[in-house]
This record gives C-alpha cells, sequence and structure tokens, in this order.
C-alpha cells in the first residue's frame, strides 16, 4: 500500500512534532504479529509519575468498531495487545506517543509501523500463520499421505473478532469452509498444488523410492492470508516386512501331508496286520537247558517251553519252583530226562511219552516183553532227583 494514503497524518505529526519536541519520545517500538495475535512493544529512559503512552491506530478502510486509540499506563509492561487489527483486507498504520499531562513526545517511530495480514501488501511488514498441524504417514506404494486441519477451524475465531467486533453479527460457525489454497514441494523439488474445502484436508503424492526419507515443505492461503510451514515435514519410507505367506502355506502343506500320510500308514497297518492277535498268556518262551550227568556221560540240551503265568498270584511257593534238577552220575553212556513229569508226583509215571524223532524202531521201555528182544532201542533204568531227597526211576533208550 502507498504511504500517501496516510499523508494528512504526517503533516499533522509533523507540526505537532516542533509543539512538544520536550517530552522524550518511546524508542525501539517494534511489532510481533504472528498467528493473528499482535504485539506492540517499546522502551523508555525515565518513567516519571503521570507519564502515559498512546498508541494511535489508522487503517486504510474501515475498523469495524475497533478502537482507534489504545492507552498504557504505568508501572504496566510498555506494550500494547492489537490483536483485534487482524483484518486481511485491511492495511494498519501504528505510533506510540509519551504523553506528561498536557505535553506530548512525537510519535514513535518517526514514519510510524505498517502491517497487514494481507499476503500481496506492498508496503509495511507482512504477518502470517503457521501451517497446522501435519501428519505425514509413508505408504507401501512409493507414495505419502498429508493429511491435516483445515486452516479456517483453528483460526475463524480471531478473524471473526477483526472482522467485526459485534458477536451478534458474525457468521455462524456452520457456514461453508473458504477455499484454502497449499502446495507441497518434495525433496527432489516436485512442486504438487492443491485446494482444499473440506475440515480435514488429505492428499497422497508420489515420491522418489531413491531417498531415505521424504520430507515435505508447505505453505498456503487462505482468505489472503498467508499460511506457512513452521519446517519440513519428514517420514522415512515404509520398510517392506517379510512377507509370511510363503512360510504359512509351506507349513500347511507339509502339516496336510503329514497327516494324510499318518492316515495312508494306519489304513496299510490295518490292512496288513492279522485280524487277532495272541494274547501274551498263550505266548511260549523256549528256554534252552542244558542237563550234565556225570563223568563220561554225554551232554544233551533240552528245550523246555515255558507259560507263562496268567495269574498274579503263583500256584506254588517260590521255593517249590526255584529247584535245580540234576542227573545223579551213572555209568549209562547216555542220558535223558522224562518229559511231563510234576514235582509234586513222587514217583515218576511209566507211562510219560517221549518225543519219536529218535528213529523209528523206537518203543518205551516199559511196553517191552522180556521174551522178546528190543528193536532199534534198549529201555534203561536211570534215577533221576527232583528234589533233594526225592529220587525218581526213568528210563532212557
Amino acid at each position: 500500500m502507498d504511504l500517501a494514503t496516510f499523508h494528512p497524518v504526517f503533516l499533522f505529526l509533523g507540526v505537532f512534532q516542533a509543539v512538544v519536541a520536550h517530552v522524550e519520545p518511546p524508542i525501539n517500538a517494534t511489532l510481533h504479529c504472528h498467528n493473528l495475535h499482535n504485539v506492540l512493544n517499546w522502551s523508555y529512559d525515565q518513567l516519571s509519575p503521570g507519564l502515559r503512552f498512546r498508541i494511535n491506530i489508522l487503517a486504510t478502510s474501515s475498523l469495524n468498531g475497533a478502537p482507534d486509540v489504545v492507552w498504557v499506563d504505568p508501572p504496566a509492561e510498555l506494550q500494547a495487545d492489537l490483536s483485534f487489527l487482524s483484518d486481511p483486507s485491511n492495511v494498519y498504520h501504528l505510533t506510540v506517543t509519551a504523553v506528561m499531562g498536557q505535553n506530548e513526545s512525537i510519535p514513535a517511530p518517526h514514519d510510524g509501523i505498517i502491517f497487514s495480514y494481507f499476503k500481496d501488501s506492498l508496503d509495511g511488514q507482512i504477518c502470517f500463520v503457521d501451517f497446522p498441524p501435519v501428519n505425514v504417514t509413508a505408504q507401501p506404494d512409493n507414495t505419502v499421505l498429508v493429511r491435516f486441519t483445515h486452516p479456517w477451524l483453528v483460526y475463524r475465531h480471531k478473524l471473526q473478532r477483526s472482522k467485526n467486533t459485534n458477536p451478534r453479527s458474525r457468521k455462524s460457525n456452520d457456514a461453508p469452509l473458504p477455499i484454502f489454497h497449499y502446495d507441497v514441494m518434495t525433496t527432489n523439488q516436485q512442486h504438487y498444488r492443491w485446494q482444499c474445502v473440506d475440515s480435514v484436508c488429505e492428499e497422497k503424492l508420489p515420491v522418489d523410492a531413491a531417498q531415505k526419507k521424504h520430507c515435505l515443505t508447505m505453505s498456503g492461503e487462505m482468505k489472503k492470508i498467508s499460511v506457512q510451514g513452521t519446517q519440513p515435514y519428514c517420514v522415512h519410507p515404509v520398510e517392506e516386512s517379510p512377507s509370511y505367506i510363503v512360510h504359512i502355506c509351506v507349513v500347511g502343506t507339509l502339516l496336510f501331508g503329514s497327516a494324510v500320510a499318518f492316515v495312508l500308514f494306519m489304513v496299510y497297518r490295518k490292512k496288513t496286520m492279522p485280524l487277532t492277535s495272541i494274547p501274551n498268556s498263550m505266548t511260549f518262551k523256549s528256554k534252552v537247558k542244558q542237563w550234565t550227568g556225570g563223568p563220561g556221560l554225554i551232554q544233551e540240551t533240552v528245550s523246555v517251553p515255558e507259560v507263562e503265568a496268567t495269574s498274579p498270584t503263583p500256584l506254588l511257593p517260590t521255593e517249590e519252583n526255584e529247584f535245580t534238577a540234576t542227573v545223579t552220575s551213572s555209568t549209562e553212556p547216555e542220558l535223558r530226562l522224562p518229559i511231563g513229569v510234576s514235582t509234586e508226583d513222587e514217583g515218576v509215571s511209566d507211562d510219560v511219552e517221549v518225543g519219536n524223532d529218535e528213529g523209528p524202531g523206537y518203543m518205551p521201555g516199559s511196553n517191552f516183553d522180556e521174551d522178546e528182544a528190543p528193536s532199534g532201542y534198549e529201555s534203561r533204568p536211570v534215577l533221576v532227583e527232583f528234589a533233594p531227597g526225592e529220587l525218581a526211576e526213568g528210563y532212557r533208550g
């Protein structure tokens, strides 16, 4: 804005300066304007009792009911909150004057302070607002998702207050949101421009996959106000996590194959096994025993089948079952053990049957007649000791 707009004021201040030059003016007057919060600060060498400071406000257009003069009385801080001067369609001019009774200093600074929230203002200090918090999320397809709140929802209360100080005449909060134009610049200098009229602005943009970190710089414009990002918004690329689908398929296949193999094995075993199984009580365990005769006798090995007991209680006492069969010495060259003789019998039955694998001419010795000559074998008496003190007479062919 051209400074000639304020030339009547400057003329008046120049004339007034010659009259009140005897009061020291304020020094170091500065304005801090940011996020629609405006604070004017100054300093003074010697504060005297009764000293006051006046801030004069001029605008290129109407102040919309805002005051054009603000007073500050020490010992308050030498500053003034001028946040109500935030209309982006207006340009403001400020001066600070020290007042002591009827005397006044020259306005400070000499040319005043000109500021505006209009981003294209030609004169003075241009104020801006910060970009709302931005959430940047890396996506797996070499893109990033940008999300943030519409700036109007963040700053609308201050803007409405500066536009019109009458609360009854303010616009409803349900009014449509103004268009927000914003620009995004990526790390590889790719520029994107979008606009948003939703409460949450969201866009997805591609990024360079070769970058180790994706950083975005953002700026925008809302109702002629500059909206600037305070920092680059960075995010690391998405690290491709190992896919567990292949592992799950392999493990599932192995488990399924194992289950099928087990079922086939059980079917095969069922078909190949006999229908009935022999009980353990019917199983005979052969135990080879070697009977030894006296000196000069031929040793013979006899295989005696051993029957497992089906009852948990022994039928005979242990002492009677554990005996050692011995053969008394005899002058006979052969020794033969009777089969089927029980230890409880005190004698040996004459009808003991002996296996007939000795030869076709074998006959029991008890059946020989005295007049008949033996054919093949001759019955010979042999004494067998079954227990200590118990002898039995047997026969050997």
